[in-house]
């Protein structure tokens, strides 16, 4: 699907905890000791309605890497706004900033990840209005004061939003305006639904126009992100555009739109099925599994046993093990010292290039090594009995 760029203006702390480690490394490419590395691009905002473990998770993708997820609270605060999104046919996604390295926490390696996106709060998402199909959208950046919008003020008062904020996508024209000294001066027109609503400064629109005229000769407009507040008494504008020397040459070659329409706004919207399993959901699936066929082989037959079978089972119990009983422990202590043999090999392997799975390696190998050496000891004591 394509991208739908969030809109960027705020901050919000997503969960990266251990559960992440495998993912967050492939990200890096792998991880050092002590060293801080840093990631930034769009990151997907993506809800799990199958999540068998949370229905209500918002997992938070790099690519295919699930990296984090919000916080529950956020969780809910969200996902209304992506799942308009998602059935709008869009992907969701928003710039992330995410932070790593690999500390040692009591004797083990880990994984310490940091990371924070940039979106704004739920209903600042959206604009109020349908962002205009033929324009190129500038980058977003810090903010520009609208001039003159109190001129505009009684169209402008009925645009703002009973919360009395809103985002809203203005275009930008170039224009020849006469100042009171006779000069004529290029100054740039800001519009809301093509209707003139305040302008650029001077200084501004002399940084602009270039890239208005540029959009102009590929037949598209200009638009941007705006802000509008106000109240009763009074409004403000301003617009959230990168500087000239901030925009990569790659805009002005796409000049992109990523802003397309939206589906109307609705009480609920279906979100697909989208659950993937990181490398940690799988563990906890298998062992999910392995605990339900153990029910499941304790309460398989549903009849009850005759007395004589219990009689024949109490017998067999009192005689202890046989011998086909001892042989296959003797068959598991070698099968157990095989792995220990194969993890050490593959934990050496891997030392210096994924220290996470080298650490795993090892202490697999030691409990395996113990495993071995617990069940000779208990093989040689009952054939000696």
């Amino acid at each position: 699907m394509t991208d739908y760029a969030l809109n960027d203006r705020g901050s919000l702390e997503i969960v990266t905890e251990n559960f992440y480690d495998t993912e967050i490394m492939r990200v890096f490419g792998g991880l050092s000791f002590g060293k801080l590395r840093t990631w930034t691009g769009n990151a997907a905002l993506v809800p799990e309605p199958d999540n068998p473990f949370d229905p209500h998770t918002v997992s938070v993708r790099i690519g295919p890497n699930k990296i984090g997820h919000l916080a529950q609270q956020d969780a809910q605060r969200y996902w209304p706004y992506l799942a308009r999104v998602i059935a709008s046919g869009y992907t969701p996604v928003a710039p992330l900033k995410l932070e790593a390295t690999v500390l040692r926490q009591d004797g083990q390696a880990e994984v310490d990840a940091t990371a924070r996106l940039s979106i704004a709060a739920p209903d600042l998402l959206f604009p109020l209005n349908t962002p205009p199909t033929h324009a190129a959208v500038l980058p977003q950046g810090p903010s520009i004061k609208v001039l003159d919008e109190q001129e505009f003020a009684e169209y402008l008062h009925s645009v703002i939003p009973p919360s009395g904020e809103g985002r809203v996508m203005l275009t930008l024209e170039s224009n020849k305006v006469r100042n009171h000294h006779g000069q004529t001066l290029d100054i740039v027109d800001v519009l809301y639904e093509r209707r003139q609503v305040g302008r650029l400064s001077t200084q501004m629109s002399r940084q602009l126009i270039p890239i208005i005229d540029h959009a102009f000769q590929q037949e598209k407009l200009t638009a941007v992100w705006g802000t509008i507040r106000g109240s009763a008494f009074e409004v403000s504008m301003t617009l959230q555009a990168a500087r000239p020397e901030d925009i990569p040459a790659e805009w002005y070659e796409r000049l992109p739109n990523d802003v397309p329409e939206l589906m109307p706004a609705a009480e609920s919207y279906p979100v697909p099925d989208a659950y993937v399993p990181a490398e940690a959901d799988r563990s906890r699936n298998a062992k999910k599994w392995r605990k339900g066929l153990a029910v499941s082989a304790a309460g398989t037959g549903g009849t009850e046993r005759a007395p004589h079978d219990d009689h024949v089972t109490a017998q067999r119990s009192a005689a202890g093990p046989g011998p086909g009983a001892i042989g296959r422990v003797h068959v598991a202590v070698w099968v157990l010292l095989a792995m220990t043999v194969l993890l050490g090999a593959v934990g050496v392997f891997f030392l210096g290039v994924e220290p996470l799975v080298s650490a795993l390696c090892f202490i697999v190998a030691v409990a395996t090594g113990f495993m071995s050496f617990y069940l000779a000891r208990m093989s040689t004591g009952v054939a000696r009995r």
